[in-house]
């Protein structure tokens, strides 16, 4: 079994599966920019600023809506830049006849990497549960990276490769878009999506578990509004979640982890390991939550389970974490791709 789990999670790291919502919102995506913005000095800022204005949606999108008692341009852009991979998906809000979709690509927000119910290890032996012939996040983010890093190749391509990346490196921090469970209940013989079919209830509100673990840093009430008025009070607030962590003790297994997790596959292994570990555990540490579908259409289930207050204050306490490493991660990517 052992031997077949490790072969099933190498096959995994270039696999996906149908398309999902991304990880966290836009608050948390703006959160991890602006953790890794000051990171950079004011060249680097600049360079990036200047690499951004050559985006196609530059006007459209990232420098747009900007109220006048916000000064800072290039802050503004760079963590709007986080947003854009979400802002081309397929939504209901009107792109004033701009064809925004043509870049999306859903499946490289993730990577289903399987964790079985350890009670079903010997149905699923010896089954290949995800398809080695789609992409995922991790070969996107190699690919969006050696973009950037092309210095011959178009700048609008490499300011294209930006914005995936500043969106990426914190969607794979993000634990819940590095696994797929699987059980013997029929809901979840082909997985769950990330959470995105399995049901919760936390502090009483009804939940799908990828969702729960969106919203963690910070609600958004409507991903879909891109009035300026809503995109300057979340800008505010990822300024703030951000300034709140600056000062976060970083654990030594975060540290460690910094030090010798240097490459794509390594951050994906450790969103795998948190899901296992935390995403889908009771926080008494007497197994795994009840596993409850939630249909796309219609409402959550009753049935769903209360996680419990210690659970959500684990999470949360996760999350901001994982944040503060994606923050530190792509700035010194961002180094090393920045040279004037």
């Amino acid at each position: 079994m052992t031997r077949f789990l490790t072969w099933i999670l190498a096959v995994a790291v270039c696999a996906a599966t149908t398309s999902r919502a991304s990880a966290w919102n836009s608050i948390g995506h703006m959160v991890v920019a602006k953790l890794a913005y000051d990171q950079l000095d004011a060249k680097q800022q600049l360079e990036l600023y200047r690499l951004l204005k050559s985006h196609p949606h530059y006007d459209a999108f990232l420098a747009a809506g900007r109220p006048a008692e916000i000064e800072n341009e290039v802050e503004w852009v760079v963590l709007r830049s986080a947003v854009w991979s979400d802002w081309i998906r397929s939504r209901k809000s009107d792109r004033r006849g701009i064809d925004v979709t043509k870049y999306s690509r859903g499946e490289e927000h993730y990577v289903n990497i399987p964790f079985i119910d350890p009670k079903d290890e010997d149905l699923f032996a010896g089954k290949t549960l995800v398809s080695s012939d789609l992409t995922n996040i991790v070969c996107a983010l190699k690919q969006r990276f050696n973009d950037l890093k092309t210095k011959n190749a178009a700048i609008e391509d490499r300011a294209v490769a930006a914005c995936w990346l500043f969106h990426l490196v914190g969607d794979i921090h993000q634990p819940l878009h590095n696994v797929a469970y699987f059980s013997s209940d029929n809901a979840f013989l082909t997985g769950d999506m990330g959470g995105n079919k399995f049901g919760i209830r936390a502090d009483g509100r009804k939940w799908k578990l990828h969702a729960f673990w969106d919203d963690l840093l910070g609600m958004d009430s409507d991903y879909n509004d891109d009035s300026s008025v809503h995109q300057a009070t979340l800008y505010r607030e990822a300024i703030k979640i951000a300034e709140s962590l600056r000062g976060l003790k970083l654990t030594d297994a975060d540290n460690e982890k910094l030090a010798k997790n240097v490459t794509f596959e390594s951050w994906s292994r450790e969103g795998f390991e948190l899901a296992k570990t935390v995403a889908y555990q009771k926080s008494d540490g007497s197994g795994l939550l009840k596993a409850v579908e939630v249909r796309f259409t219609g409402p959550i289930s009753d049935d769903v389970e209360e996680v419990g207050k210690e659970y959500i204050q684990t999470a949360r306490a996760t999350a901001e974490r994982q944040v503060v490493l994606a923050g530190r991660r792509l700035a010194d990517r961002m180094k090393a791709s920045l040279q004037p």
